[in-house]
């Protein structure tokens, strides 16, 4: 699940913040570390709740995918439920996905405040974050593809890819300064 991954990639973030706080020599990003690791602590809650939130939207999918479909009238209701429940299914991956985008851009600046000597760290931090992103559009898409309402799949998958862009943006700009800064050369 993204929601979990996107877990484990808060915690390593954290663990950085944390060898930040309480270093002379960081003494006048400390508030701000302080808020980011407040920040962090929301979206761990977040992504395990997602998981559940998750394993709900497809408890009900799954539900209505047993419904009766012998008569016009039990698809007709079938089919309908089954919209309202790809709908569902489709924003537990979506709320993933802002909250990765949302990791790394606090990768990002972890990057300049943080410890440098985690500086791998957040490297790791921010791939992780991106294939949580990557991971959780995949499974937004798998949903939208079934919903009929265009003008509901056209605003997500324009919403996604903003995020996508931008993540990758990031993620590639944070990669080139962590191994810029790993590297034997520098």
């Amino acid at each position: 699940m993204a929601a979990l991954s996107g877990a484990l990639g808060v915690t390593l973030l954290s663990m950085v913040a944390n060898y930040t706080l309480g270093k002379e020599k960081f003494k006048k990003v400390e508030d701000r570390i302080k808020k980011i690791l407040i920040e962090l602590e929301d979206y761990l809650k977040s992504f395990t709740e997602f998981v559940q939130e998750d394993i709900q939207a497809y408890g009900k999918f799954s539900q209505v995918s047993q419904m009766p479909k012998g008569t016009p009238e039990e698809r007709e209701e079938r089919a309908k439920f089954l919209q309202e429940a790809l709908k569902e299914a489709s924003e537990v991956p979506l709320k993933v996905a802002l909250s990765s985008f949302k990791v790394i851009q606090i990768a990002k600046e972890l990057l300049s405040i943080g410890n440098p000597n985690l500086i791998s760290d957040v490297g790791v931090g921010v791939i992780m974050a991106q294939a949580v992103l990557e991971s959780a559009a995949l499974n937004v898409e798998i949903n939208l593809k079934y919903i009929k309402n265009t003008a509901f799949t056209k605003k997500k998958r324009e919403e996604l890819t903003k995020i996508l862009t931008r993540g990758m943006k990031i993620k590639e700009e944070v990669l080139g300064e962590v191994k810029k800064k790993i590297s034997p050369s520098s």
